[in-house]
């Protein structure tokens, strides 16, 4: 289902890739916008997990360094491993984090047994990644979550909600 068409007040898991589109303007990058200002205006209930922040943060610092010091992107790693000075060049990257961190979003724990998330992996096949993602969902009880991952599906508990 388009997360646009989402219920008013539904409590909707955000999943890396929607705050990804809108950063790096990409495909989907209206329709997210459009979803997350519907969680900041609060007519949607946004959640998120300490991983999800990894995960967009990340990508955030690979794609700056990548631009800023004119690398490949899948050399970003590797050189600030080796010039860990250079973080401190990079500023766009915090500037987005500041913003999806003072939206109306409530970031999640997630659950301290990780037995939960490897049983999660192999009932539906998940990568750890997302086992993880599902279970801070199952421990909240959220059943919503906003994400253009397909894998998803394969968890019958949990509504995949999509960019159009």
């Amino acid at each position: 289902m388009s997360f646009l068409r989402v219920v008013k007040g539904t409590n909707v898991y955000i999943d890396a890739n929607i705050f990804l589109y809108v950063a790096f303007k990409q495909k989907y990058m209206e329709d997210c916008r459009d979803f997350l200002k519907k969680i900041n205006n609060k007519e949607l209930m946004g959640f998120v997990s300490i991983v999800v922040l990894d995960e967009v943060l990340f990508k955030l610092i690979q794609a700056e360094a990548s631009v800023k010091f004119n690398m490949p992107l899948n050399s970003t790693v590797q050189f600030l491993k080796m010039n860990p000075g250079k973080i401190h060049e990079l500023k766009t990257c915090w500037h987005a984090l500041n913003k999806i961190l003072s939206m109306n979003i409530t970031v999640l724990d997630t659950p301290m047994d990780f037995n939960l998330v490897m049983n999660i992996c192999r009932e539906y096949k998940l990568l750890t990644r997302d086992a993880l993602h599902v279970s801070v969902m199952r421990t909240h009880g959220i059943t919503q979550i906003a994400t253009n991952d397909g894998d998803f599906k394969r968890v019958p508990e949990i509504s995949v909600l999509t960019p159009s």
